[in-house]
């Protein structure tokens, strides 16, 4: 069946937000002995992917819980202060990600193309028409159709649930939607669970040895991807 919905992530999809964490976890980062690129990998890595999400997801947002585990991954005395530094920095981090971003230069030429033949929603969690309104500032455009969210759908990203309800306030058959995004416990798997169809964007070369639709190494090939009518 012909795709009529295109569902797109933010972070690290359109934006690059590691940019963002990695600098401001520099100064905690340096407490440790550890670079930010290597603070910033273990917090989102091996910490939150890896640890919470699978064992903890009521502590999903949970900060000082995440510093905690943080701490006993570096074998390390736990240290409030720096803890308190490392939380800061995320929170601070997460701002800039829609007050002064940093988009992919392969992001306007994207949702230009997709905007035009598709119907387009930006599918994310935290602030989610904040970062609408600064891709569509930058752009000088409106792109997206509606924008999915904390504010209407109100579930977590790492749940089938997420994407059958944005489905639904999207007006939109799981059967002719797609989800372009990097992460595969957010944007890939539970899309797919949800019967959509995917386009994952690899950009940090990540392994996965679940079921791939597309996998792509930027959006300039997830656009070809799309547009191939046999691969959709």
């Amino acid at each position: 069946m012909a795709i009529k919905n295109v569902f797109v992530d933010y972070d690290n999809t359109l934006h690059d937000s590691d940019s963002k964490f990695v600098a401001h976890f520099q100064a905690p980062a340096l407490e440790l002995g550890i670079t930010g690129r290597e603070l910033w990998r273990l917090y989102l890595f091996e910490v939150h992917r890896d640890m919470v999400h699978r064992w903890y997801p009521e502590r999903h947002d949970d900060r000082e819980f995440h510093c905690l585990l943080l701490f006993q991954k570096l074998g390390r005395p736990y240290r409030k202060d720096v803890a308190s530094r490392i939380t800061s920095a995320f929170e601070r981090a997460m701002e800039e990600c829609w007050r002064t971003p940093t988009f992919f230069p392969e992001a306007f030429r994207f949702l230009d193309e997709v905007s035009r033949r598709y119907r387009l929603f930006l599918a994310t969690s935290e602030n989610a028409l904040q970062k609408a309104s600064s891709l569509e500032r930058v752009g000088g455009r409106k792109y997206f159709h509606s924008v999915l969210g904390d504010h209407n759908v109100g579930i977590r990203k790492t749940e089938r649930e997420y994407y059958l309800k944005a489905l639904e306030l999207a007006g939109a058959r799981a059967e002719e939607s797609v989800m372009v995004g990097d992460s595969t416990t957010h944007d890939i798997q539970p899309a797919q669970e949800a019967g959509m169809r995917t386009i994952w964007v690899n950009r940090r070369g990540e392994v996965f040895h679940g079921r791939k639709d597309c996998e792509v190494r930027d959006l300039e090939e997830a656009l070809r991807c799309l547009l191939d009518r046999h691969l959709f």
